[in-house]
């Protein structure tokens, strides 16, 4: 989930006039007189934390909420460098593949029993609950899910003769065909679909799995004795990355050189888009009137599942905190279903509780069914809670940019020989942190 940010994001939506945030009852004994520092990597959640931190003020006389925001590579940058020093913030938000390191450093405590007690009260799903476990002990709150999907211009596929989203890779690949725009020049003025090509950090990897996946492998698997190995050194891993090159070499329906991600979607830059359900909010903000739609990412084969990625951020306090009472308790009243609506309606993006009423937010916005209400056949995968996850996901992330743009790789077995080599490559990294294995 890594290059997903930029600081001008995504800003608030307006929705649902009059949303009520109730405060909870009852100050902790160190709530008063107490000013907490929060720490997000989402620029846009910022006006959420604010609203809820004036809202909790008002039933906690002296309590103030300090929030500070930056792009969520910083934000890792900044948390990596700050935590072990005592110097970071009281409560922040960030992604298993940072917790988990703190989680062994013990820089994050289990929680607390009300905590706890709050999670396994039936309000998360089961893939979250078991995702934010670690030896037993249950760590932080899920806030929000980075489930990706399927964004589709419903006026393009008009223009092309289509009529509803495509429901197998095949079908997409034949469909970018039709939607791509070419000018008398030779020049891609419009992509059939935007793919992650190029960037920073493991992003290019994560969005390599969406297609990965589907076709049936991923990039290691666990074994029944602890340990992992690489899964996609396999007809999965070449088909996967097939996709990418024929995308960009063969069939020429995306091109390093045009607009890419949300920007291409929202500006109309493109006809289909894999990602997450904070871009609604970049439609609500600039393009109010675009036609579109959103369908789950498709199956391999007719004949396959439906599978996407469960990314989800986690809400934790510091070990180092001074206030870690109250920091609990505003965590409370944060993960309330009144603020998880109240987190959609303001970013754009998906509240993990799943105890909460979306039907408000569907009556005005219904293409938030695609995220709140999946195929019932549908079937999520995690990112794995070890620490070397980062770094195998980063290196798999620098080896696809080189692959999708080599011509060698249309060549079936100069590509067979170089995902071989990427797969070496994460058996190794499991190798030096003792987590490799295969039986």
């Amino acid at each position: 989930m890594s290059n997903k940010l930029q600081m001008t994001r995504r800003e608030a939506l307006s929705l649902a006039a009059g949303t009520v945030i109730a405060a909870t009852a009852g100050a902790p004994a160190d709530a008063a007189d107490v000013t907490l520092s929060c720490w997000t990597g989402y620029p846009e959640l910022v006006s959420w934390y604010k609203a809820c931190g004036d809202a909790y003020a008002k039933g906690h006389p002296g309590f103030s909420l300090n929030v500070l925001s930056t792009t969520l590579r910083e934000h890792e940058q900044k948390l990596a460098a700050a935590m072990p020093t005592g110097t970071g913030p009281d409560l922040f938000d960030v992604g298993l593949i940072l917790s988990i390191n703190f989680i062994e450093a013990g820089l994050i405590k289990p929680n607390p029993a009300d905590i706890d007690k709050q999670f396994k009260s039936g309000a998360y799903a089961k893939v979250s609950l078991d995702q934010f476990t670690v030896d037993g002990k249950t760590y932080g709150l899920p806030i929000l899910f980075s489930t990706p999907a399927m964004f589709w211009n419903k006026a393009f596929f008009r223009e092309a003769g289509l009529t509803k989203a495509p429901e197998t890779f095949p079908e997409l690949m034949d469909a970018a065909k039709k939607l791509v725009k070419i000018d008398s020049s030779g020049k891609m003025t419009r992509s059939g679909i935007s793919l992650r090509l190029s960037g920073q950090g493991s992003g290019i990897g994560e969005k390599w799995r969406f297609v990965l996946e589907p076709a049936g492998g991923s990039l290691i698997a666990p074994t029944k004795s602890g340990k992992w190995h690489q899964n996609y050194d396999n007809d999965a891993g070449r088909g996967a990355t097939k996709f990418y090159v024929d995308a960009v070499q063969v069939n020429h329906v995306d091109d390093p050189k045009i607009l890419h991600d949300a920007d291409a979607f929202v500006s109309g830059n493109t006809a289909m888009l894999f990602r997450e359900a904070w871009v609604i909010g970049e439609i609500q903000q600039k393009a109010p009137n675009l036609e579109f739609d959103v369908a789950p990412i498709p199956r391999w084969t007719a004949d396959g599942p439906h599978k996407t990625l469960v990314g989800q951020d986690g809400l934790y306090v510091s070990a180092k905190s001074k206030n870690p009472q109250a920091a609990y308790d505003f965590m409370k009243f944060l993960t309330t279903p009144e603020n998880t609506v109240l987190l959609t309606q303001k970013s754009g993006w998906v509240g993990a509780r799943t105890d909460v009423d979306w039907s408000p937010l569907l009556k005005q916005i219904p293409q938030y069914a695609g995220f709140t209400s999946p195929p019932k056949d549908m079937q999520f995968y995690v990112d794995p809670a070890i620490s070397p996850w980062n770094e195998i996901e980063t290196k798999i992330a620098e080896q696809l940019t080189v692959a999708y743009v080599d011509p060698n790789m249309k060549d079936p077995q100069k590509l067979a020989a170089y995902i071989h080599k990427c797969a070496m490559d994460t058996d190794a990294i499991l190798k030096d942190a003792d987590m490799y294995g295969t039986t």
